[in-house]
């Protein structure tokens, strides 16, 4: 059996990829499936149409210029985002495939550009915020935009009371589960200022300064991507001690928190605090999709489980959960989606976007295309998990916290032929008030040893209460400085910068400081 090698897979690829590997652990051929309709190109790519930008900023334009009361309104898709968006658990990427492509379809339509799809921003290739992002309604900070919260209060309120007034008894459920309080239009009233950010600091870079700083850059870094991609499982479990697996871990439902995988914990949150101007922009908040850059960013995550997905089928590997875990993981619910007439969509299962032909979109070539092997099966490494001795806690204001972790000098060298990559779990207990702030990874391998820079950890959205846990891959170099059978695992999480401004996180010298509870290395 041969697999052709295309840039995503069809929902019938993914069930029957599923059903081969229920009875044979076979991968299947793919050969037959048809090109899909619609591309999604990489923004610097020279051989992108200029359409796709026009159309972008034309279909922007239409939403923005939509009544409040319209479904379609720019902002109201924004709203869509708060009320309703997973982060840290197994939903995280389906929920935001889901609401891209129906954005997508309702820009395709006001925009007036029948093969409209959004273009995606490789900042693994270049890790700036690409110019063109900068030209009209691709800035939030341009005048067609509401400039502040007072404006767009005065503008949204009877529209936001008359959305609250239309929800179902299962939409008002499901907003009870929030993270934070969102069930009448009070609450929302009251976290609106939290999130709104007024012009010109709509966003956080500027043209003058487009560049992402050094601890985004590698976390979005190849050996980044790399190490997400060698994740063999969709998700994990959830428990204590547990991996996260590629789509963040397990969760009772969309709006519950779990581990955090790599993927979410590098490059996702951590180009929404870059672009986020640490604390001071939409993109660190649930209201980010204001900014049009997000759907940029959103596109590139959302090819990269597209890649995953390649390369899990090509080593004969599990594509979605197993057993019952996938009933739980398909049948969840997604209440608040619209097409592109402003209609409640029919779509409104997870199941319905674990592949991507229901919007019939592949992707132009990006970075990590290169981690799809021939087909054929890959040893596999047996898990090993070395939990720290944490020896500080508290991350002050210029205070590092962290741990000692003992671990076998075998354990640190990723192997080819073991397909996986060493990463460094920390759990940090969290608060309202340290949405935005932003903390650096340095690891060393032993006493006398010079740190090295990990990662980093962007407390993305708000409100975090208690325990969140971060995936961060080891750095490649700690194998060769080991010494010894055994190494002492120093690692240390350090502040960056100061906390966020008054409103959403409390002044630096009135907020708690945030608590490092656990650290572990694990190998699988």
């Amino acid at each position: 059996m041969t697999l052709t090698v295309r840039p995503s897979l069809t929902r019938r690829d993914l069930l029957a990829a599923a059903a081969a590997l229920a009875t044979s652990q076979a991968f299947p051929s793919v050969a037959s499936a048809q090109t899909p309709k619609f591309r999604r190109w990489e923004i610097t790519d020279p051989a992108m149409p200029p359409r796709v930008l026009a159309s972008y900023k034309a279909g922007i334009t239409k939403m923005l210029a939509l009544p409040p009361t319209d479904p379609r309104n720019w902002y109201r898709n924004a709203i869509v985002h708060l009320l309703d968006c997973p982060h840290g658990n197994w939903w995280f990427l389906g929920w935001h495939r889901a609401y891209l492509g129906w954005l997508e379809m309702t820009l395709r339509d006001l925009s007036g550009d029948p093969e409209f799809a959004l273009p995606y921003w490789d900042w693994t290739k270049t890790q700036r915020v690409p110019l063109a992002m900068f030209e009209g309604v691709l800035d939030p900070n341009n005048g067609a935009f509401i400039p502040t919260f007072e404006k767009f209060k005065t503008a949204f309120e009877p529209a936001v009371t008359a959305l609250y007034a239309s929800f179902s008894p299962e939409q008002k459920g499901a907003l009870a589960l929030r993270p934070f309080p969102f069930t009448t239009p009070a609450d929302f009233w009251q976290v609106l200022p939290q999130v709104f950010f007024n012009q010109p600091s709509a966003r956080g870079l500027t043209a003058t300064n487009p560049d992402l700083d050094s601890n985004t850059r590698l976390s979005v870094g190849m050996s980044t991507i790399r190490s997400a991609l060698r994740t063999s499982r969709f998700a994990g479990s959830g428990a204590p001690g547990a991996p996260a697996g590629f789509q963040s871990a397990k969760a009772a439902n969309h709006s519950g928190g779990s581990i955090k995988g790599i993927l979410e914990s590098g490059p996702h949150d951590n180009v929404h605090g870059a672009m986020g101007g640490g604390g001071d922009a939409f993109m660190i908040s649930f209201f980010s999709p204001v900014d049009p850059i997000f759907f940029l960013h959103h596109g590139n995550l959302d090819r990269l489980w597209t890649v995953w997905t390649r390369r899990q089928t090509a080593l004969g590997r599990p594509i979605l959960p197993q057993g019952a875990d996938l009933t739980a993981w398909s049948d969840e619910k997604f209440l608040f989606f619209s097409n592109a007439k402003g209609e409640p969509v029919l779509q409104n299962k997870a199941g319905d976007y674990a592949a991507t032909d229901l919007f019939d979109y592949d992707y132009s070539p990006g970075s990590g295309d290169d981690q799809v092997p021939a087909p054929g099966p890959m040893a596999e490494a047996s898990p090993q998990v070395f939990s720290a001795q944490v020896t500080s806690a508290a991350v002050g204001a210029s205070t590092a916290a962290g741990g000692i972790a003992n671990v076998p000098a075998a354990a640190l060298g990723a192997t080819a032929s073991a397909d996986t990559s060493p990463v460094v779990e920390i759990t940090m207990n969290l608060g309202h008030d340290d949405a935005g702030r932003r903390f650096r990874v340095l690891v060393s391998a032993g006493s006398g040893s010079t740190p090295v820079a990990a990662g980093a950890i962007t407390v993305f959205g708000h409100p975090h209460h208690g325990p969140t846990t971060f995936t961060v891959p080891l750095p490649d170099s700690l194998a060769s400085a080991a010494t010894g059978a055994t190494v002492p695992l120093d690692v240390r999480v350090v502040p960056i910068g100061t906390p966020p401004r008054p409103g959403v996180a409390a002044t630096a010298a009135a907020a708690p400081a945030p608590l490092v509870s656990a650290i572990r290395i694990r190998t699988d």
